[in-house]
């Protein structure tokens, strides 16, 4: 039977401070362009176009062709790091002077919550990426196996006021961001105690390659909080993956409901 991971958000799961690490003398292989693969990176948050050693970590300095580079994450071992057998690990990199400044950064700026979703084994957190603000958004992951991603952040339920009308504006506005999208109807629902919203969109990206995607979001309002789970796939895989999407979305957990 599948072992089934909980993953709890709390404040701070995402920050981390990150040191400028001189003593470190690792060099990097570059992925060419053509293999980086943006369909697959879409679902997965792999990101980074060089090769480096298993014992390279996030904040060391490594030497490239056009002078140093600091890692800013790491994606584990990739198919495409396999020509260079001792730099397995895809990574990347970022000039030093890009380097955010780890005192600076305002804790209470991140987002919180008691959240829980229920997740297999074969599910992976990711750093957040461009577009998912981290005031909002505090748990990005991915599943290779599934070729499914999601979501899941986090509104203080005094800044909103109806949640049905909230949810419709936020479908709105995820199908502006996509082409010909189609929005699927609201459907309001009770996941436990929580009232909660459901809906999808479909559409094209709108960058990169034109990949068309199914989102499936639930909107749940808490005595607190609003939680907001996206889950997602191509369309293609839409079907195949919809009940477990469904399991994944029902399974919320952690979150007080409102009082009546």
């Amino acid at each position: 039977m599948k072992n089934l991971l909980n993953i709890v958000v709390r404040f701070g799961v995402f920050v981390s401070c990150v040191s400028f690490c001189t003593s470190a003398t690792a060099w990097f292989f570059f992925i060419p362009g053509s293999l980086t693969g943006a369909i697959e990176d879409a679902i997965t948050g792999d990101e980074g176009y060089h090769c480096v050693a298993r014992t390279v970590q996030v904040g060391d300095r490594v030497r490239t062709a056009t002078g140093p580079g600091i890692v800013k994450s790491l994606s584990g071992e990739s198919s495409r790091c396999l020509r260079v057998w001792n730099r397995p690990i895809r990574a990347l990199l970022i000039p030093p002077e890009d380097m955010p400044d780890s005192k600076a950064k305002d804790p209470a700026a991140k987002a919180s919550s008691n959240a829980q979703l229920e997740l297999g084994d074969d599910w992976q957190q990711r750093p957040l990426q461009p577009g998912q603000d981290p005031k909002v958004v505090v748990l990005f992951a991915a599943n290779k196996t599934t070729n499914t991603a999601l979501t899941l952040g986090t509104i203080k339920r005094s800044d909103l006021g109806q949640i049905a009308v909230f949810a419709q504006t936020r479908q709105a506005a995820l199908a502006a961001n996509l082409t010909d999208a189609k929005l699927g109807s609201i459907e309001s629902l009770m996941v436990g105690e929580l009232p909660a919203w459901r809906y999808t969109v479909t559409g094209n990206a709108k960058r990169g390659n034109k990949v068309t995607w199914t989102y499936m979001v639930t909107i749940y309002e808490g005595r607190d909080e609003v939680i907001i789970v996206n889950t997602w796939t191509t369309l293609s895989n839409f079907e195949l993956q919809q009940a477990e999407m469904h399991k994944i979305e029902n399974g919320l957990s952690g979150v007080i409901p409102p009082q009546r």
